[in-house]
């Protein structure tokens, strides 16, 4: 025990002292007596009854003593008769045990001291066997009843065998006394005797005050959820600094971006909206090349150099409409658009002129058909060839 308490101290310092805080005398098995005969430290004969009775317990009174009757008179005779097909010294359970213990003898040296008296070394580990007192150093022995590897060691050691070594309330014999005995059936409520004295029930005793109706709650019961318990003796996590012991409120690194974890990106609600911006980031310009006659409308130029095209196609165009309805007049765009359009292209952005004060004629537009003519009223060119990309159209120029 001092073994395993000093591992899981340096597991868990605070579990190790929790652990301590209570009474180890009063479970662990080093400190058990060794006259039981049982190494069982749990209520699972408790457990296992209520589940035995656990269709009868919701009856009456009379009717759940006389099913727990019934049960009890079947269970004697089944178990009788289990055991009368076995023909073996020791119960089924207790010989695979035994078993067990047989295959480690393999890794026990025995050094005898006397007929009786033994030295067992096992791994790093050595012990004293006594025969006649039926005790080992590991106390597995004493507790149980059933000789342990380094006793089945000694006992083959002595040509001897190890069922014989085993407490006799683990024998056969012993079980089938213990379920000899017989419960008598009972007659119906019909062939019982008449009697003329009349039986009443004892009378009910009223107390006083008002009669309890609502169950006796748990103290850590959440009063608002019915059934729910609340947090307490829950160990909390900083949602912040991530930390133990205190939660985001009381964190003592408040409002310090030190201590905080890395933003995480938070994902946006709904289907991702198309912005229907064509990239001129592969346009370069220069200022003396570029000549401002009015300001381009807030949100038509986007981030990383995008340019926004008015939207005007069939559906829902909007500011920010897909290139193909601008173009074509027959593309949808998102958002609310401005109606049906007649297939003209974009308007409203400007005109390049070049290095020399010429202006760009005879290009391709992004519907890929051929425009000529100067940028007059009405006439919209535009440019995908070499470093310059842009579009014109009426009274603007970029």
């Amino acid at each position: 025990m001092n073994d395993a308490y000093d591992e899981l101290e340096k597991a868990d310092e605070a579990a190790a002292l929790s652990f301590k805080r209570y009474n180890p005398k009063c479970f662990c098995r080093a400190y058990m007596s060794t006259s039981c005969k049982a190494d069982v430290i749990t209520s699972n004969l408790a457990e296992t009854f209520n589940g035995y009775i656990i269709h009868v317990r919701n009856k009456h009174l009379v009717d759940m003593m006389e099913d727990i009757r019934a049960q009890l008179m079947k269970r004697l005779v089944v178990k009788r008769k289990e055991m009368q097909q076995h023909t073996s010294l020791l119960c089924p359970r207790i010989q695979e045990r035994l078993e067990k213990e047989k295959h480690e003898v393999a890794k026990c040296r025995v050094i005898p001291s006397s007929d009786t008296l033994f030295e067992v070394g096992y791994y790093l580990d050595t012990l004293i066997v006594d025969l006649d007192a039926r005790k080992c150093t590991c106390r597995k022995w004493d507790l149980n009843g059933i000789p342990c590897c380094h006793a089945i060691a000694c006992i083959f050691f002595c040509h001897g065998n190890a069922e014989d070594y085993v407490h006799e309330s683990y024998t056969r014999e012993m079980y089938l006394k213990t379920y000899s005995g017989t419960i008598p059936p009972l007659e119906g409520e019909r062939h019982w005797p008449t009697v003329n004295m009349p039986i009443d029930p004892p009378p009910i005793k009223v107390g006083p005050g008002r009669p309890r109706k609502n169950r006796v709650k748990d103290p850590h019961e959440n009063p608002k959820k019915q059934g729910k318990l609340t947090r307490h003796g829950i160990e909390m996590t900083c949602s912040s600094c991530q930390r133990k012991g205190h939660n985001k409120r009381s964190c003592p690194n408040k409002g310090s971006t030190s201590a905080l974890p890395p933003p995480q990106p938070k994902r946006k609600r709904g289907r991702p909206k198309s912005t229907g911006e064509a990239s001129i980031s592969a346009v370069h310009m220069h200022e003396s090349q570029v000549h401002h006659d009015n300001t381009v409308e807030p949100g038509r130029i986007g981030k990383g150099g995008k340019v926004a095209y008015t939207g005007r196609g069939r559906g829902r165009g909007a500011d920010a409409g897909s290139i193909q309805a601008s173009t074509s007049g027959k593309g949808r765009g998102r958002g609310r658009g401005k109606g049906r359009g007649r297939g003209g292209l974009p308007q409203g952005i400007g005109v390049l002129f070049g290095s020399d004060g010429s202006v760009m004629k005879n290009v391709m537009p992004m519907s890929g058909q051929p425009v000529a003519g100067p940028p007059s009223e009405g006439n919209i060119n535009v440019s995908q060839g070499g470093s310059n990309q842009i579009i014109g159209s009426q009274n603007n120029t970029f």
